[in-house]
């Protein structure tokens, strides 16, 4: 595991301690979060943390070979394990976009020409996003595809990482670090 210097861990690399989710659908193999449906899901499924972040620089390095996930952020969970806030969105026609899941939809975006130039396709991409107060940014392969002032949205809660309802497909995720400010 590479950990940016001044960022904290999220993932201890063997085991999800520290994060909720369907282990049915969710594994720590070799220093990496694994989120993988080998069949049609009738819905969407996360795995989240444990732990509330308000302001923050989060790091993650992602790969998708599928169809849709993404990265939640400031976000609840009800009983039935459906995470509603702020989404970076991962995959086909949605890389980079910002989505509120189960709230407003969608708040910045697909911008295909520029995801097109930058995006790794079926390999790592890294994603980071910073959140300030109100203000949001979110930056693919050191592009920023998202930059944000939103009074209105959430200024604190949980991350979460998400295999799409839909087709089987995998989502992975290593590296994931954080820096609160």
């Amino acid at each position: 595991m590479e950990i940016k210097h001044g960022f904290t861990s999220l993932f201890n690399g063997k085991d999800l301690k520290g994060w909720i989710g369907d282990p049915n659908f969710w594994k720590a193999e070799n220093g990496i979060i694994v989120g993988r449906a080998t069949e049609q899901l009738d819905r969407n499924l996360f795995l989240w943390t444990e732990k509330e972040y308000s302001n923050f620089i989060f790091y993650s390095e992602v790969r998708l070979i599928g169809h849709n996930s993404g990265i939640q952020f400031r976000s609840v969970v009800d009983k039935d394990g459906h995470m509603a806030g702020y989404q970076a969105d991962i995959g086909d026609g949605c890389w980079g976009a910002l989505y509120e899941e189960l709230l407003r939809g969608h708040l910045v975006n697909f911008k295909p020409e520029l995801i097109k130039q930058i995006l790794h396709v079926n390999e790592w991409n890294e994603y980071m996003i910073i959140a300030i107060n109100d203000y949001i940014i979110q930056i693919l392969n050191g592009v920023v595809t998202v930059e944000l002032d939103d009074p209105e949205g959430a200024k604190k809660g949980l991350f979460g990482l998400q295999i799409h309802g839909g087709p089987p497909q995998e989502a992975s995720f290593r590296n994931l670090c954080i820096k609160e400010l």
